[in-house]
């Protein structure tokens, strides 16, 4: 074969290969690996938790966590003061999306006193409260509060900043 011959066949297997045979391939490969559809913190539903919550959500894999430090309380430990760090002293919610729907599952270091006004707030929200209790016998008494919901995101987010407002109002 001569040198213009080996030219022309290289030339169309090629073109060949570049528009039918990649695009094939490319076609195979989404349709064997399909794209995730959970959300991370770059995504739009990410994106709906750090417009509410501004730079207190973080994602930790699939999952975008919001988290308020509790700094404003003064915790003592067998007469030791705490950090919030050490405490737990926070307001976490965590969101991953299901199938169709988003799940939130949260815990809140709460003061007696904003214990029932928290429960209501979240209640009103089609949160519900999984439990109550205590971790440590500090000073003054802080109170651990879990909930869960599963629904809307949008929802699920507005009723947390809901019941997040309701302590910082305090």
């Amino acid at each position: 074969m001569d040198c213009q011959v080996k030219h022309i066949i290289k030339k169309k297997i090629g073109g060949l290969i570049l528009k039918k045979i990649i695009p094939i391939f490319v076609l195979c490969l989404s349709l064997w690996y399909p794209v995730d559809t959970t959300y991370g913190a770059g995504d739009s539903e990410c994106r709906l938790f750090e417009n509410l919550f501004a730079d207190h959500v973080k994602q930790t894999g699939k999952i975008c966590k919001v988290e308020v430090s509790r700094k404003n309380l003064n915790v003592s430990v067998e007469g030791v003061k705490v950090s919030p760090e050490l405490a737990g002293l926070s307001l976490n919610a965590d969101f991953e999306r299901t199938e169709n729907e988003t799940l939130v599952l949260g815990e809140f270091a709460l003061l007696p006193q904003e214990v029932n006004p928290v429960i209501d707030s979240l209640r009103k929200g089609g949160i519900q409260v999984s439990a109550l209790h205590n971790h440590w016998f500090e000073k003054p008494m802080v109170l651990y509060l879990h909930f869960q919901g599963k629904g809307d995101p949008e929802t699920l987010a507005q009723t947390v900043k809901s019941a997040i407002d309701v302590v910082q109002q305090k």
